[in-house]
């Protein structure tokens, strides 16, 4: 039976457990539920999994994680994942003076596919990948005066919901620093056995 490994981005939860412990604890609701999918690695505790299943239906797979974890799951392959980072990376930065921009992607959790791509606020500028992913670039540091500042002006959550906001449905937003190294994660774990 072929395995596939899949990138899992589940939506916020009220978790407040150390991530080895919430693993175990999801890995046994999937075994409850009698699916052979299993969580066998993580990108620090904010919600990106590497998953593995024998199930190549990624909408059953969700639909058997969301249940697992309580809250709505997108579920990927690796190579869609680079490919839409890859996208992101390439975008421009807007021009606006004393604002670092760190790039994302917000992924649809669930709703009807994106035909629209959400108009800029005060502290994110958004682009279309596709009807699945929207691409983010989010101000990190508004203020010239002190450049080692790190003044935050809205986080990752907000930016899910803004979106979910604009266009409908339910996003989920992730840093591109905390998708390369949940791809990095998912790639050791797609290598073939010898």
């Amino acid at each position: 039976m072929a395995v596939g490994i899949y990138i899992t981005l589940a939506g916020a939860s009220p978790r407040r457990k150390k991530i080895e412990d919430y693993v175990r604890e999801i890995n046994q609701r999937l075994i409850f539920l009698e699916t052979p999918t299993r969580i066998v690695d993580w990108y620090h505790s904010t919600g990106n999994f590497v998953v593995q299943s024998p199930i190549t239906n990624r909408w059953m797979i969700s639909d058997e994680l969301s249940l697992a974890f309580g809250v709505p799951c997108t579920v990927q392959t690796i190579d869609e994942v680079a490919s839409w980072v890859s996208i992101a990376e390439r975008a421009e930065n807007p021009l606006q003076t004393g604002i670092r921009w760190a790039k994302g992607i917000a992924f649809e959790l669930k709703g009807k596919p994106c035909t629209i791509t959400p108009k800029p606020t005060p502290y994110a500028v958004f682009f279309h990948i596709n009807r699945f992913a929207l691409g983010v670039c989010k101000a990190e540091r508004v203020s010239n005066e002190d450049p080692e500042s790190d003044d935050r002006s809205e986080d990752w959550g907000t930016l899910s919901d803004e979106i979910s906001k604009q266009v409908g449905g339910m996003w989920t937003a992730r840093s591109l620093a905390r998708l390369n190294g949940v791809i990095t994660k998912a790639r050791k774990h797609n290598r073939p056995r010898a």
